[in-house]
């Protein structure tokens, strides 16, 4: 492979593009190749599922197989989920597209007759079935999302390949539950996409998204851009940078020996990686936590999205279940303990107005009508987003709005009082049920908030490392 630092021999299973020497090698997931004979293997499960889907009849929305392709893919993943974690075990390199569900219907072999004669039938019975069992981790929990905005975590080399070709990098699927250690997200959220898990025998599962490359077809082969060869290359320089460049050859049978010392020495790294393991828990849940004191700012700062995701956050804080708008619609539902409300939230450069008082009745109506509840109706409104927090001395809710809103049980709030509320329950969690029982006895603007001086100061950041 170009510009790689040391000869390591490369199978791409399914995964293009492949540029490298005759050591190198295409081939499928479905074919006999062994990727024991090689250092590296690069793997795109939605290429290889295509080749197994296509042509298949549709079944609740997902392909269903013929009796041959599901016997197949069955003998397949079988074969390469046993092939694979061999392989990593072995101290090797598997990288993995990062791909939505790779789901289909196959067959499980069992026909159901019913019926005699001309009105016999027979029913093929089948069952769920994913690609992705072929892996040899427990199942990273893929969940169909796109986009291209994406954060690499950390400075290692893997990320800093991330960060290099970030504009040709795009993601297909987040990982619930990423195995190993998460190397970059959706920016602005926890959604993993890409991970590396490094095994004891010093084998390593890198998942990574998609590329955006593109080839030209020159009228006699696929000619791709420098770019998908640059990243290549850097791809296969990082793993060095993580292994190092030299190769120790050590055959199973080796593995039956052992000093003592060597013996002890796993005890001990095995002990240090769990206590590691403590540490990085511990290191998520800080950084989780610090992030979102971060976004909470969005509360009186943001509009759109942003805003609406950090009310999100607070109402959850109160303990309330919250559903997020349907397609086509702006309102937020929350239900405490079976006590309904309705929210329109909005970030705006100025006050509040009457418009947004008549949406927000508009939903009350609406869920009143599809359901014979009539629920709480809060009106939250980051007002004045863009004034700095020491000159916002307009009135949040004018007057000529205040009848309309008391008179229907509407709670006011703005994005600043409830980042306020926010800042009072995590000093003092007991306060949850107070601010709870305000926002849905309220009628017209809520009072007795905390000056937001309690709360916000200005500040230099400075972070204790030490644990």
């Amino acid at each position: 492979m170009d510009g790689r630092a040391v000869m390591a021999r490369v199978l791409a299973l399914d995964y293009e593009p492949l540029f490298g020497d005759s050591d190198d090698m295409r081939s499928s997931f479905g074919s006999d190749t062994s990727c024991f004979d090689f250092d590296i293997v690069l793997w795109d499960p939605a290429a290889s599922f295509a080749s197994y889907a296509d042509y298949a009849e549709d079944y609740q929305g997902l392909p269903a197989l013929s009796d041959a392709q599901s016997a197949k893919i069955k003998a397949d993943v079988a074969r390469r989920r046993v092939e694979f974690a061999e392989f990593v075990k072995s101290g090797r390199t598997l990288i993995v597209v990062v791909a939505p569900p790779q789901e289909c219907y196959v067959a499980t072999g069992e026909v159901r007759t019913s019926g005699t004669g001309r009105n016999a039938a027979k029913t093929r019975v089948v069952e769920k079935f994913d690609l992705y069992t072929s892996l040899p981790v427990d199942a990273p929990g893929f969940v169909r999302r796109a986009g291209n905005r994406i954060a690499p975590i950390g400075n290692g080399p893997i990320q800093s390949v991330l960060r290099t070709h970030a504009k040709h990098l795009h993601y297909a699927a987040t990982m619930a539950q990423p195995p190993g250690e998460v190397l970059a997200q959706v920016q602005g959220t926890k959604q993993a996409v890409s991970s590396a898990l490094r095994t004891p025998d010093g084998g390593l599962l890198l998942l990574i998204p998609e590329t955006t490359f593109e080839a030209d077809w020159d009228g006699r082969k696929d000619v791709w851009p420098k770019g998908a060869i640059k990243f290549q290359s850097d791809l296969l320089s990082a793993l060095v940078a993580l292994d190092g460049s030299s190769e120790i050859s050590r055959p199973a049978w080796a593995e039956r020996f052992a000093t003592q010392q060597v013996l002890d020495s796993r005890k001990e790294v095995a002990k240090q990686q769990a206590a590691v393991e403590r540490v990085r828990a511990r290191l998520a849940k800080a950084q989780e936590d610090a992030e979102l004191a971060q976004l909470l700012d969005q509360l009186y700062l943001g509009t759109g999205r942003q805003v609406e995701l950090r009310v999100a956050d607070v109402l959850r804080m109160l303990g309330g279940v919250v559903t997020e708008p349907a397609p086509g619609r702006d309102d937020w539902k929350v239900s405490f303990d079976g006590r309904p409300a309705v929210l329109e939230v909005k970030g705006v450069k100025g006050s509040a107005a009457e418009k947004h008082a008549a949406q927000l009745e508009k939903w009350v109506a609406g869920e009143f009508e599809s359901t014979g509840n009539e629920p709480k109706g809060v009106l939250v409104v980051n007002t004045w987003r863009e004034t700095p927090l020491g000159e916002r001395t307009q009135v949040d809710f004018p007057d000529q709005m205040l009848p309309y809103s008391i008179a229907r049980n509407h709670c006011l709030v703005t994005g600043l009082e409830l980042f306020c509320i926010a800042q009072d329950i995590l000093r003092d969690p007991t306060r949850k049920e107070h601010w709870k029982d305000k926002l849905l006895t309220t009628s017209g603007p809520l009072i007795d908030v905390p000056d937001w001086r309690e709360f916000l100061q200005e500040t230099s950041v400075e972070v204790d490392s030490q644990e």
